[in-house]
């Protein structure tokens, strides 16, 4: 960082820190007139070294009153004013430098390799939802999943606070709910009755248990309603997403699912899995130095390498199939963002991931896209993301869009 930058953040941290003190007229009054030796007569005089001792004291007590702002606190401190105070889904250079001081200054350190410190050490800004993100990953912890429910219910605040989400449906249990030790408990029992297992209710060396309590949609097409429920899930540490029970009551404590993740083909399977992630782990490595950190402007034969390795179903598109998912970008985003969205963007550049699923049971094809339209393909600073498949019916020969997502790129740097 620049000598003058480190001053101004320097200052600026000062400056912030000083601000909440309250000035004492009497004191400094009292400390001029001792100067002058206008003091009142007392029993007991005290020499000019021992009452600057003593306003050295009190300068430094002042100081260690006030405290060091939390992860929390600098969220909604600092992170949410900042966020509401632009008009774009992203910091700027100034507004994350102004974060990242508010940080150093306060002793918060982020993950190593932290993206958000990245973009700034690159002298960009950044997403705000991901920055708030990452300070709560600090805050709670790295899995997410073993976040409390009050930790869950904050972080969806914040997030609906800057606009990220529409709704919160991370939730807090109220009068006539199941609490949540209450909950913890009939989770433990219900999965004794069932598998005849002894599990605890808290975290402990051999489980990791997570629970939250949120409003979940249930799609039944037309029928779809939502439910407020807890969710109670067990997993050994060691072997994540391998052992896994999982009890989901609703808010009254009715159960709506009990079950269990255990089979020898499914540890197989996981076991490969995993090796083949580990493997792969390093191509990617050497992906990124040679390419850059965004996949999606990667030649495809890289792509298929590097991700098709994990068994999924990476492909090469024929040109017809590339040219008409490109336009068919362009018409969803001139749908949701107006006409000319594309135009203001500029002279943009079409990076994607594509994926060929042959479904010989519904005798269909399933082309997956998730396409990027940007001006910075390092960064992805600014530009649009559209994710949807394209389903092709083998037996009619006609074709549907599916799953369709289209909004700004907020992979990378803003």
């Amino acid at each position: 960082m620049r000598e003058a930058e480190e001053r101004a953040i320097f200052q600026s941290a000062v400056d912030r820190r000083l601000s909440g003190l309250q000035e004492n007229p009497f004191l400094a009054q009292r400390i001029m007139n001792a100067e002058k030796g206008e003091t009142k007569p007392m029993k007991k005089k005290f020499s000019a070294g021992l009452i600057f001792a003593i306003a050295i004291l009190l300068i430094a007590v002042t100081a260690l009153a006030v405290a060091l702002l939390s992860p929390k606190e600098i969220v909604e401190q600092v992170a949410v004013p900042l966020a509401q105070g632009n008009s774009q889904e992203n910091y700027t250079y100034e507004e994350l430098k102004e974060l990242i001081a508010s940080l150093n200054e306060n002793g918060i350190t982020l993950d190593e390799g932290s993206t958000l410190i990245q973009a700034f050490e690159s002298g960009r800004g950044y997403w705000e939802r991901n920055a708030i993100y990452e300070i709560c990953r600090a805050a709670f912890g790295k899995n997410e999943g073993a976040w409390s429910v009050e930790q869950r219910h904050w972080y969806g605040e914040m997030m609906v606070t800057v606009g990220a989400w529409d709704r919160n449906d991370y939730l807090l249990p109220g009068t006539g709910d199941l609490t949540e030790q209450e909950a913890r408990k009939l989770a433990v029992k219900s999965l004794k009755d069932a598998y005849s297992v002894e599990l605890p209710s808290e975290t402990n060396e051999d489980w990791l248990v997570g629970i939250g309590f949120a409003s979940n949609y249930y799609d039944e097409g037309e029928d779809g309603y939502w439910i407020v429920e807890w969710h109670i899930n067990f997993s050994r540490p060691t072997k994540p997403n391998v052992l896994v029970y999982d009890v989901v009551f609703d808010r009254h404590g009715n159960n709506v699912q009990t079950d269990y993740h255990e089979e020898p083909e499914l540890n197989e399977r996981a076991l490969q899995m995993y090796t083949e992630l580990m493997t792969n782990a390093s191509r990617e490595q050497e992906a990124i130095k040679k390419y850059g950190e965004i996949m999606y402007f990667w030649p495809d034969e890289v792509k298929v390498e590097v991700y098709g390795a994990t068994g999924l179903p990476y492909a090469i598109p024929e040109q017809a199939e590339l040219d008409q998912a490109r336009e068919d970008a362009e018409g969803f985003i001139a749908e949701k963002y107006g006409s000319d969205a594309l135009g203001k963007l500029g002279d943009y550049q079409v990076g994607y991931l594509f994926q060929r699923l042959e479904n010989d049971e519904y005798h269909l094809t399933q082309l997956m896209w998730d396409i990027m339209l940007t001006t910075d393909p390092e960064y992805l600073s600014d530009g649009y993301r559209v994710q949807f498949q394209r389903v092709i019916h083998h037996e009619t020969g006609e074709e549907e869009i599916t799953d369709l997502s289209v909004d700004h790129a907020h992979l990378g740097n803003g």
